[in-house]
């Protein structure tokens, strides 16, 4: 928002904004202006959540009974209405102005507005007879490409193979989560491409300083969550101007168009938009593609996208959904527009357009889009990427399927909800189906009410005996526990992340870097190791995410124990002891003996560990029935002995 308001100075128009970010007294010099005669501001930009405030809302009554507020502009008036794409309830307020501000000339600017958002927008604002300017949604300069997940054996090796092959050109990259900007960003610096990392985990400094790296080409690829652009962009989406008059109101409002959609991130020779996965609905795709190539050159729009990346994002819009009201499907709506966009074969154009409601003939794409391009490819994909999907969850195009599927090797997304893991907890208890058909057997006739109790056993001694030697042939390792291949993972992810933030700081040699990532994973481990890897993965993002936003005081704060035994470890050389070698003496016995050492050694502490403790043994099924065939077998000895000694007194009896 700093860059617009400066963006307008250089043009010559003296503008402001309002915004709780900034320091009180700049604040009250801009009240104090506008409460003067003939206030210097002529465009001032404010919050729709400041403007809901009643004392704003007084001080813009007395600028309108004044006669200097001469318009209202509303950047991303779709977010007005509840069938946009990024609906926000302050903006649904703005409404309220018409009653107290009737007679103000109200605009309404936005990029993405399908017809029926346009309707409704000009009901909200109850506009009258209003004057609508569009112009077409084609974008011609991009070429639209979709790349599939599922077929790539890795989609960052791929991305990156892409950049280098486009040159060192200027890119944006969203991706769905913090954690997989940071994970990407580090990987394709890692391969030679500058690049950054942008999301709202990180502080507002950090921010500013990768924005400023890349808008000055400093970093090639800024790699972000879909929040880039829009906060960056529409910061302050409201404003207002007290310069338009009404005589010449049709080129003002031109003016202004042109003016609002120049201002702020005026970076024109952005090459290529990639989204890592798919978007939440045409609409964001559409708006956030669209930020390549706006000086009208060659531009390139690739979206990579994957089952599990559809299943993720289905899970996502059906928890909103059921959170709003049981009925609203609209996410679920628009989302498959967006894999209709992805498996569906046709000119990808073609599908862009008609989302809006702008009919567009095929043979117009000119081979603009890898369907029309490469048509039998494309063809070849879908129909192994539908191979692909029925082999490996036995569906094809299926939406809205089960989302209860977790991340690769794993891992879990910080999108989700671990309240529903007990759902899955007999699952991760047993590491095989053998003992369910086991049980299922048990069941079965084989185990009738008919069979005595030895048949029943001898059935069961059988069925743990097959379980232990499938078991033996497949032995699989708890789904729950943590790897030692996870946690150097863990280990290095939080070493990346850390000698990042270090060396952006800086001051702060005194922390090492390798002990201080252990320390951070090992704090980790100890706290959620019996709790399970899902817990232990979120906290280590947790951390990660930490470490981008903490300051130098909270750095040293938290990592004081890690500094403190580094310096405990390097004490001065010159005070410890010098010791001799030993020497070897035979004695006459043949033993060998050391030769005492002129210079004493210093005694140290023998730490015994205690003794593990022996548990008593726990027999099995089939231990436990030998045992009981002995006892019975010995049982029936005994009584025969018995029985052969009572024989011959009964004999002696009857003679």
């Amino acid at each position: 928002m700093e860059n617009q308001v400066i963006a307008l100075k250089e043009k010559g128009i003296s503008a402001e904004y309002l915004s709780s970010t900034q320091p009180t007294h700049v604040k009250n010099k801009i009240h104090e202006d506008l409460d003067s005669g003939k206030p210097s501001v002529r465009l001032l930009y404010v919050t729709p959540e400041l403007i809901a405030t009643k004392g704003f809302m007084l001080k813009l009554r007395k600028l309108h009974s004044r006669g200097l507020l001469n318009l209202i502009a509303i950047d991303e008036a779709h977010c007005i209405s509840s069938w946009g794409h990024d609906f926000r309830p302050s903006y649904r307020q703005l409404s309220n102005l018409r009653d107290s501000l009737s007679d103000v000339p109200v605009l309404a600017l936005t990029a993405t507005a399908a017809p029926k958002v346009q309707k409704d927008v000009i009901d909200s604002l109850s506009l009258r007879n209003p004057l609508v300017l569009k112009s077409s949604f084609n974008r011609p300069n991009i070429f639209y490409e979709v790349r599939y997940k599922d077929l790539i054996d890795n989609a960052y090796t791929d991305l990156c193979n892409l950049l280098k092959s486009c040159g060192n050109i200027c890119a944006i990259i969203y991706c769905l989560e913090r954690t997989a900007c940071d994970d990407l960003s580090l990987h394709l610096s890692s391969t030679g491409i500058s690049s950054a990392a942008y999301h709202a985990g990180l502080n507002s400094k950090m921010r500013s300083t990768v924005l400023d790296d890349w808008l000055s080409s400093t970093k090639q690829v800024i790699v972000a969550t879909v929040a880039f652009g829009y906060e960056s962009l529409c910061e302050l989406p409201f404003s207002f101007g007290f310069w338009f008059y009404y005589d010449h109101l049709f080129l003002r409002l031109v003016y202004v168009w042109e003016l609002l959609v120049h201002v702020g991130i005026d970076k024109k020779d952005v090459r290529m938009v990639c989204h890592f996965n798919v978007p939440k609905s045409m609409e964001s795709f559409y708006q956030e593609s669209g930020r390549a190539g706006r000086d009208q050159l060659p531009s390139r729009s690739v979206l990579y996208y994957g089952v599990e990346d559809r299943k993720k994002m289905e899970f996502l819009l059906r928890n909103s959904e059921n959170k709003k009201s049981p009925s609203s499907k609209k996410p679920t709506s628009d989302f498959v527009q967006m894999v209709t966009y992805c498996e569906g074969s046709g000119c990808r154009r073609k599908k862009i357009l008609e989302c809006f409601g702008e009919e567009f003939p095929v043979r117009e794409c000119k081979k603009t889009c890898d369907a029309c391009k490469h048509p039998n490819q494309v063809a070849h994909c879908l129909e192994e990427l539908m191979t692909t999907s029925s082999r490996r969850h036995n569906s094809s195009r299926i939406f809205m399927t089960s989302s209860n599927d977790k991340t690769n090797e794993g891992q879990y997304s910080e999108f989700w909800n671990h309240n529903e893991d007990g759902s899955n907890s007999d699952e991760e208890i047993s590491d095989s189906d053998d003992d369910t058909e086991a049980a299922r057997s048990l069941a079965g006739p084989k185990l009738s009410k008919k069979l005595g109790l030895d048949e029943k056993l001898v059935l069961l001694e059988r069925a743990e005996e097959e379980y232990n030697e499938r078991n033996k042939q497949v032995k699989k390792s708890e789904k729950n526990a943590i790897s030692e291949t996870l946690r150097e993972a863990s280990k290095q992810r939080l070493l990346d992340e850390l000698r990042r933030v270090l060396q952006l700081l800086g001051g702060l040699e005194e922390i090492d870097s390798q002990k201080a990532s252990e320390f951070l994973e090992n704090e980790c481990f100890r706290k959620y190791s019996k709790a399970g890897k899902s817990f232990y993965y979120s906290q280590i993002a947790s951390t990660v995410r930490w470490l981008g936003t903490a300051s130098k005081d909270e750095l040293t704060t938290r990592l004081s124990i890690v500094v403190s035994l580094v310096r405990e470890e390097e004490p001065s050389r010159d005070s410890m002891p010098v010791t001799e070698p030993t020497e070897n003496i035979m004695e006459e016995d043949g033993k060998v003996k050391a030769a005492e050492s002129e210079v004493d050694e210093p005694t140290r502490e023998l730490v015994v560990s205690p003794s593990p403790i022996s548990l008593p043994h726990i027999p099995s099924f089939s231990e436990f029935v030998n045992r009981r065939k002995v006892k019975h077998n010995t049982s029936l000895d005994n009584s025969c002995e018995d029985s052969d000694d009572k024989k011959p007194a009964k004999i002696l009896k009857l003679q």
